[in-house]
């Protein structure tokens, strides 16, 4: 099964910056065909990008140049390079629609050195035919510099040959990263095995001091490695261990992250980096957005779930009395490591449980994962490392695809909510003890796939897919009515749930689910037929 990610490479930029000269290199390093999308156009209108501007307007052009590369994308077979030109991502359907379907890589200049490579070129860059040419350029960058933030990597060509280009350009496409686009916040995912040695110590840059946070089951594990890798690039590092578990997901554990922050002096410039689960990850995120009103944070999750869920979207926060994540913020870390060794260690009922949340997130967008773990769920379940990273990086794009077009929970994001309607009222209803959040999560897909057979919205054979793999998988995927009865009332606190009705999420297809609105009425009367044995 071919990554998703693997054929495509797409180069932006400023004018000036060397793409199409790179591209073609680059494009021979890796025997694919090249692209220049300004010399393509030119062609297709039969006049210079110039004279396009010039008689029929920059809208025109712009639609052209949009309807043209999505073309192109469709159309590609086997690896191709793109040259575009730097205005091409500014419309941000396309921009996220490029990040998707490939890597972006921006290059970069100095105004200076912009206006150098450039000096004469007025009559063919209609862009730049100003009084002024240089405020032109730091106007256009300025304008810009959220749409080139949002790119997998930023390569600078100050001072570099094509030759140096081209190796980096190689080395940053290794790494398949996967772009998390969230304007200036922006940042990279990068999955694989050996990261903290390998990648975290990149990760310290300018910080003039850090603290680390973990807690007692992962410090004792990957703390040293971490701490090593931190200080072998940058100051030496404050470490903070906390209690494991979501009960100590509490203002009194911020305290002792922020003390340790006062203590080490940290100021705008320093860095958090959370090691470990969910609830350090949220909670050293929500650290760094409070702290001095925000400086930097590198997650580093060390759980399956925390991989596939919560490294993505810039959620942090901490608990509130029986409120989970009362008190938070939106505050994107500027990398993310998923470190599969780290998977290694995981109990076998949180590793199993949380494989519910990738089976999710493959039904939401990406049917070929769905495959995939049909597939190889032999190879998943005894954590082969190679499939790991493919399941994990392949989960990651879904919600890094999702969160890119909603990145405040406004509509579309919502999506990622399938599942957990009725498997968050379970968790509850089994005291959460009964079942793990990852199992909750599982009972919960079931019943939604159920209860979207029973409204006619989903086909019955997608839920009997997806029941045979989560129980291929070792996930429950039984349920009995008693658990219902007492899981369905709790719906009505539901924070989905509008007056009388609520927003469920059914699954019309393999990548295609939908939000629609349930009356609650409606959904007690059919919980019943949806427990095991009463449904056909």
């Amino acid at each position: 099964m071919s990554d998703p990610q693997s054929d495509l490479v797409f180069l932006t930029g400023f004018m000036g910056t060397g793409k199409s000269t790179i591209g073609r290199r680059l494009a021979e390093r890796l025997s694919a065909t090249f692209v220049d999308l300004d010399a393509r156009l030119a062609a297709d209108f039969g006049k210079p990008i110039a004279q396009v501007f010039a008689e029929l307007g920059e809208s025109t052009f712009r639609s052209r140049e949009k309807a043209t590369l999505l073309r192109l994308i469709d159309e590609s077979r086997g690896p191709v390079v793109f040259s575009l030109g730097g205005g091409a991502l500014l419309d941000r359907e396309l921009r996220l629609r490029v990040l998707d379907a490939g890597t972006v890589l921006c290059l970069t200049a100095s105004p200076d050195e912009i206006l150098r490579r450039t000096r004469g070129d007025a009559s063919i860059r209609p862009l730049l035919a100003a009084p002024d040419p240089k405020a032109r350029v730091l106007e256009l960058l300025e304008a810009r510099a959220s749409a080139y933030a949002e790119c997998h990597a930023t390569l600078s060509t100050d001072g570099k040959n094509p030759a140096e280009l081209v190796e980096l350009a190689l080395k940053v496409l290794a790494r398949k990263t996967i772009a998390v686009a969230s304007g200036l916040d922006s940042y990279q995912v990068e999955v694989g095995a050996g990261l903290i040695g390998e990648r975290l110590g990149a990760q310290v840059k300018s910080a003039t001091g850090i603290v680390l946070v973990t807690d007692e089951n992962v410090g004792p594990l990957y703390e040293e490695g971490a701490r090593r890798a931190l200080e072998g690039h940058g100051p030496s590092v404050k470490i903070v261990r906390l209690k494991p578990g979501e009960e100590y997901k509490t203002v009194q554990s911020m305290e002792a992250i922020w003390n340790a922050a006062y203590e080490a002096e940290l100021d705008r410039k320093g860095l958090f980096v959370g090691l470990g689960g969910g609830v350090v990850t949220d909670m050293t995120g929500f650290a760094a957005a409070t702290w001095v009103r925000g400086v930097r944070w590198v997650g580093i999750p060390t759980t399956l779930l925390s991989m596939v869920d919560a490294s993505v979207g810039g959620k942090t926060a901490v608990d509130f009395g029986l409120a989970k994540n009362a008190v938070g913020a939106f505050w994107q870390p500027s990398s993310v490591l998923c470190d599969v060794t780290a998977l290694r260690t995981e109990s076998e009922r949180a590793y199993i449980g949380a494989l519910s949340e990738v089976v999710k997130t493959a039904l939401i967008g990406d049917p070929d994962l769905l495959t995939l773990l049909e597939e190889r769920a032999d190879l998943v379940k005894a954590r082969d490392e190679a499939t790991l990273i493919e399941v994990v990086r392949r989960s990651v794009r879904v919600k890094a695809r999702v969160v890119g077009l909603d990145p405040r929970e406004s509509g579309l994001r919502a999506t990622l909510n399938l599942g957990h309607t009725l498997g968050h009222a379970m968790e509850s209803a089994g005291g959460y003890s009964r079942f793990t959040h990852g199992e909750a999560v599982s009972l919960g897909l079931v019943a939604a796939l159920r209860l979207g057979v029973l409204l006619g919205r989903t086909p019955p054979a997608l839920r009997d897919r997806v029941v045979a793999l989560l129980a291929r998988l070792g996930l429950p995927h039984k349920f009995d009515k008693e658990l219902l009865e007492a899981s369905v009332p709790l719906l009505g606190r539901d924070k989905k749930r509008a007056g009388t009705k609520i927003n469920f999420i059914f699954a019309h297809g393999a990548g295609d689910v939908r939000v629609e609105p349930i009356e609650l009425t409606e959904l007690a009367a059919s919980s019943p037929k949806l427990a095991d044995g009463a449904h056909s």
